[in-house]
């Protein structure tokens, strides 16, 4: 395990590891459905589209309910389709020395591409947050969730997930805990986690 920091005081001593062995968030119950295509990476979450005009034949297909009318309609009236019915951000990858994934162009444009998009049907919006309409304001809640969904699956692709290991000096252990995403001791769950008496060492962590 690579130990990325340790805070020694009085009689115990806390360890911060990164967490090799975390798991992907895409497994969790999330909002938003990733769909990526790269020819190295498999990214995001399973699916069978074959290319992005496919994902937005079967999502139009999905959201109005007719094979039919789906046909009927050209490539770009599908994107524009979907796009009135569902919230959709692209997805972005930057892979140099690690991967990084965000919803906006990276500077870079040698070494990052758009990979594929997040979205979430307004269907479930609305089924999920219990309303009859997709105002403004659920929009932009929906929207920050996304983002949300999206750094943390980035912090998993670059490795920045970590646990803590709480000891006596004499080496025995106290408590521990892994999974947690970010580099922000006090905010990313840990201090939540940590028995409380021994929570103002996370304030002392580099």
């Amino acid at each position: 395990m690579y130990k990325v920091s340790e805070v020694k005081d009085k009689d115990v001593v806390l360890k911060i590891y990164v967490d090799e062995d975390s798991e992907s968030p895409r497994n969790w119950d999330n909002l938003g459905t990733m769909v990526c295509w790269h020819s190295r990476y498999n990214l995001g979450d399973p699916h069978n589209y074959r290319d992005p005009d496919d994902f937005w034949f079967y999502l139009a297909e999905e959201i109005s309910g007719s094979t039919y009318r789906t046909e009927q309609m050209t490539p770009r009236q599908r994107e524009e389709y979907v796009r009135k019915n569902a919230i959709i951000l692209p997805l972005y990858l930057y892979d140099h020395s690690g991967l990084t994934m965000r919803t906006y162009p990276f500077s870079c444009p040698w070494d990052s591409m758009q990979v594929g998009w997040i979205y979430v049907t307004k269907a479930k919006v609305r089924e999920e947050y219990g309303v009859k309409r997709v105002t403004k304001k659920v929009r932009e809640r929906v929207i920050a969730v996304l983002e949300a969904e999206v750094e943390t699956y980035s912090q998993w692709l670059e490795g920045d997930v970590y646990g803590f290991v709480l000891e006596d000096t004499q080496g025995n252990h106290i408590d521990s805990c892994w999974g947690f995403y970010g580099t922000d001791w006090m905010e990313n769950g840990m201090a939540d986690h940590i028995l409380e008496e021994y929570r103002y060492l996370l304030e002392k962590v580099a």
